[in-house]
């Protein structure tokens, strides 16, 4: 039998059975398109990201005494984990409001609808620790932020990336674009070679470390679209 859970709450402990549990569909790429005079064809511009996907549970509640207690629970957003993907999560929004008063007269049976982002990432962190440069292979199917600890002063290449550090024990969340140190804000101590913070890409990744960089701790977690 297939179960769900959504912000740490089991769908076992609500006394629900899933009905049905489709597979996730693949996230779609944003892609823009634009009709153009004279043009034979469309003209389509790949903005660089990929969209949400919509999903959907049919459960069937057991127990309607905790019917009060589903409707409080599954609301909001949070981390989603199914089943049938036992070794990832889903970062999920529940868009439908449930209206028990149709679903539960009868069969007891309601839908639930998420709205998920559109990359699921791995339970487990992988950690992997340089004090020279080297490389790491990174699995899933797409290309990922990692988060970064730099001990040291000077540069640090990741693939086509150079970052140029002028303060040690540095942490950087390349995800959100932002540069720490013991909760401080460092961004003006990391310089950039590009317009982008690193990302580790599925495969093998380059690390170079300068001569003042002594060592690094890159934290990350598969992502799959």
């Amino acid at each position: 039998m297939e179960t769900f859970t959504f912000n740490g709450i089991s769908s076992e402990s609500l006394n629900l059975i899933v009905k049905d549990m489709p597979l996730v569909s693949r996230a779609e790429k944003n892609i823009e398109t634009i009709e153009v005079n004279g043009r034979n064809g469309n003209l389509h511009i790949d903005n660089g990201n990929y969209l949400s996907r919509s999903y959907s549970i049919i459960c069937l509640a057991k127990d309607k005494s905790k019917i009060d207690e589903i409707n409080s629970k599954l609301v909001g957003s949070g981390k989603l984990t199914l089943s049938k993907y036992n070794d990832r999560f889903f970062n999920a929004t529940i868009k439908n409001q449930i209206d028990y008063s149709k679903y539960m007269t009868v069969l007891q049976e309601f839908p639930l609808q998420f709205d998920l982002d559109p990359i699921s990432f791995s339970n487990e962190e992988t950690v992997e620790t340089l004090t020279s440069s080297g490389s790491i292979t990174v699995g899933g199917n797409v290309d990922i932020y990692p988060k970064i600890s730099i001990t040291g002063i000077g540069k640090l290449v990741i693939n086509d990336t150079e970052l140029n550090v002028s303060e040690t024990d540095i942490f950087i969340d390349c995800e959100l674009m932002n540069c720490t140190k013991n909760g401080l804000s460092k961004n003006d101590k990391v310089t950039l070679s590009g317009d982008d913070f690193p990302k580790l890409k599925v495969g093998s990744n380059t690390i170079t470390l300068g001569s003042g960089i002594t060592q690094i701790i890159i934290k990350y977690r598969k992502g799959w679209l």
